[in-house]
């Protein structure tokens, strides 16, 4: 899990968080301060200048952002949010033309239940216009929404919002602002724009989206189509189970992660614990669809909390259904056996029809009973069996992708210290991180990125020690996300290995924070 890191600027996909000008951002910008300055001429943002004239809103002529210094200003924002696939397109556009180091300042719009998704999609600085119209109406906001009141709540409208920023600013740091935005779910426009980030723009946003969160508090049909969870389902649907697992027992989930620690899992472990060599243990659930044992401690599968009544929308059946049937396409099983709930049945219909399905508590007797029979009766024809060394070469190939097979087909698996570790030569090349469900990389394995020319920081010529900035990187290959491991390079020379705190398009576009927590 993510921990809390001291920093002046965090990235949480395209969100930016930090200081400018000893100004905090996301910002909201009081009209009456010294950060705003307005005559007949011109209006002064934070110390920066654009002439007052007449700007079209930018879906009717080429471009009207204004670009002073390290501020684009977006004009019209009400206009343009009358048009949310439009505006979208135009935010994301400027995001990915001016990278990071400029702050997008959104002129005319401060509704504080559309400023979560706004920042979200990079918004940086409001101004309190709208704030200061809806005040004057006697409209208060709250939590719960918008009130009217009989007096002018401009005071504590400006609170709120504030306070509201302050909680971003936390989240984007935290790395919980994909929660925050999908908590706030007064605005029918601010969902409408979250639905469009997701589906129009989900691989823009998966290049940069954490590869690990703190938690997923999968409590709304949005989070089905999160970055990091459609990515997890993608790169399931690309799986390759590991070898000699060649019976699938398909199981439901729990609450308590990882699943095999659950009261539920551990009953039906403890009936089968004779026969689990031969199986390949599948877990078929929502938000993530679905979990081969083998990664039920990595990210998200023990990160997710949903709420488990039993009860599935159908959007989330089909999701399952879905990725389990394109996952059986590419893997191919002996025998597959259901054993699950009946709320889970309306997967059995995509089973292959020599299948064995078997519906009921899990937890009773009879049905364990017959679960076992069932893996007594066709275990005993089984020639092939898995090892923790073969879920291991995995894991590996979906961490780091199925380039890595050929640099690790040949280490050895050994138990250091209560830590699994793959070998050779008494040399440590990973080190499997229970808590996390990553592998670590170390300076052993380094070359292997090296050489494949991945998950490689590109630095200035110094030894790397705590952390490295931003400003000292010259450049960063593209498959890093926030939370990967990365090795440390400076003229083909590895410098260290750590973990990335940035997507590398920030690493190579911020001249301030942190960008890698080094390790060694």
């Amino acid at each position: 899990m993510p921990k809390k890191i001291e920093d002046n600027h965090y990235i949480f996909g395209f969100a930016h968080a930090g200081f400018y000008k000893d100004i905090k951002f996301p910002a909201l910008i009081e009209t009456t301060s010294d950060e705003f300055k307005s005559n007949s001429d011109y209006i002064e943002v934070l110390g920066e200048r654009m002439d007052k004239k007449i700007y079209y809103p930018s879906f009717l002529e080429r471009s009207s952002e204004i670009v002073t210094g390290n501020i684009i200003t977006v004009i019209n924002g009400i206009e343009l949010l009358q048009r949310p696939s439009k505006f979208a397109d135009y935010i994301i556009n400027l995001r990915e033309k001016y990278g990071y180091s400029k702050l997008i300042y959104l002129q005319g719009v401060s509704d504080p239940y559309l400023i979560p998704v706004l920042v979200y999609m990079g918004i940086n600085i409001f101004d309190d216009i709208y704030i200061r119209v809806e005040s004057l109406d006697g409209i208060k906001y709250s939590m719960t929404g918008k009130s009217r009141v009989d007096y002018d709540p401009l005071k504590d409208n400006i609170v709120f919002v504030k306070s509201m920023l302050e909680s971003l600013f936390d989240s984007i740091r935290d790395g919980t602002l994909r929660e925050v935005v999908e908590k706030i779910q007064i605005s029918s426009l601010a969902l409408e724009l979250l639905r469009i980030m997701d589906e129009k723009y989900y691989k823009n946003m998966e290049n940069i989206f954490p590869t690990i969160t703190p938690y997923i508090k999968a409590n709304s049909i949005e989070s089905l189509t999160r970055p990091d969870i459609v990515r997890y389902r993608n790169n399931i649907e690309n799986y390759e189970k590991p070898a000699g697992r060649n019976i699938a027992l398909i199981l439901p989930c729990s609450a308590k992660k990882p699943y095999s620690l659950s009261k539920t899992h551990q009953k039906i472990i403890q009936k089968i614990s004779k026969f689990r060599k031969y199986l390949h243990e599948l877990i078929v659930t929502s938000p993530v669809g679905l979990v081969p044992r083998e990664l039920e401690n990595s990210y998200p599968a023990r990160f997710y909390d949903i709420p488990v009544i039993g009860l599935w929308y159908e959007d989330e059946k089909l999701m399952m259904k879905n990725l389990l049937k394109n996952y059986l396409k590419k893997n191919q099983y002996d025998y597959i056996i259901g054993y699950y709930p009946d709320d889970l049945n309306f997967i059995s219909d995509i089973l292959p029809e020599n299948s064995t399905v078997i519906n009921g508590r899990v937890t009773d007797d009879s049905n364990l009973d017959r679960l076992y029979i069932e893996l007594e009766k066709i275990t005993k024809t089984s020639e092939t069996r898995g090892n923790v060394f073969n879920d291991y070469i995995s894991v590996l190939k979906y961490q780091f992708g199925g380039w890595i097979y050929d640099y690790v087909k040949n280490l050895k698996l050994v138990n250091n210290f209560h830590q699994d570790m793959l070998v050779n030569n008494g040399k440590v090349y990973f080190v499997f991180n229970q808590q996390s469900g990553k592998f670590t990389i170390t300076k052993n394995s380094a070359p292997f990125f090296l050489n494949a020319n991945k998950f490689i920081v590109s630095i200035e010529d110094f030894k790397p020690t705590s952390y490295v900035y931003s400003m000292g990187i010259n450049n960063a290959t593209d498959d890093i996300k926030p939370y990967d491991e990365v090795v440390l390079v400076h003229n083909n020379e590895i410098r260290g290995v750590g973990t990335a705190l940035m997507p590398s398009s920030a690493m190579i576009n911020l001249n301030e924070g942190m960008a890698v927590k080094v390790r060694g």
